[in-house]
């Protein structure tokens, strides 16, 4: 029963994903003093984005790499952005309860990727998958009403980030996939990127390697 459970929310998400691809550019920065550096905020944001000083960020999770192709290591940080919605009570009132997450970078030059909602996110370098000489980062975030990622690869281009991967899903039966474990869903061999999809028509969940199509923008 909870196998059939878990095809049938894949093909509700399949209708649609929860990555915003138009985020608001930060209107208000906020202004560190040289003298001393206060705490940092671990609480949800409440300002229109995330302050510009690295320092007030509160990161969930972080990712190495050459995102932008200066051939020098950037940091990216996954923010815990903001909530929106109510919890609900559980008994007569639905929860439609929203997180929403943020990606940023060390390097000032790099701009923020599109603001995502899900109940946790994960990041994965995937290396340099379309040959433009940059890194890769695929976002794995976990669905607030299943037990399911939706992943997206995306990549820096003229100074903004674009998706160049279709959306596709990754049922979890509620347990944790380790970081190896994700790292191995994309994968580039002779020049073909390939994704490894979970067939939810056999019971026993296996991988299924199926070519992953690069979007040209």
């Amino acid at each position: 029963m909870q196998r059939s459970l878990y095809a049938l929310g894949l093909l509700f998400l399949s209708a649609c994903h929860s990555t915003a691809e138009s985020p608001k550019e930060n209107v208000s920065a906020t202004t560190v003093s040289n003298m001393a550096e206060p705490p940092i905020d671990t609480g949800i944001m409440t300002l229109d984005a995330p302050p510009e000083e690295l320092q007030l960020i509160p990161d969930t999770v972080h990712i190495l790499g050459d995102f932008d192709g200066d051939f020098r290591q950037d940091t990216g940080y996954g923010v815990f952005y903001a909530k929106r919605g109510s919890e609900g009570n559980g008994e007569e009132v639905e929860s439609d309860m929203e997180y929403q997450y943020i990606v940023r970078f060390s390097a000032a030059d790099i701009k923020a990727m599109p603001v995502i909602t899900g109940r946790h996110i994960r990041l994965v370098n995937e290396g340099d998958l379309n040959g433009d000489g940059k890194d890769e980062i695929s976002v794995f975030e976990q669905s607030m009403r299943a037990c399911t990622y939706t992943v997206s690869t995306w990549s820096y281009s003229d100074s903004r980030w674009l998706r160049i991967s279709d959306y596709w899903y990754i049922p979890t039966a509620c347990e944790y996939i380790s970081d190896e474990d994700l790292e191995k869903r994309i994968v580039l061999e002779d020049g073909t990127v390939y994704y490894y999809e979970t067939d939810v028509n056999d019971s026993d969940f296996p991988l299924v390697r199926k070519e992953l199509r690069l979007l040209r923008n």
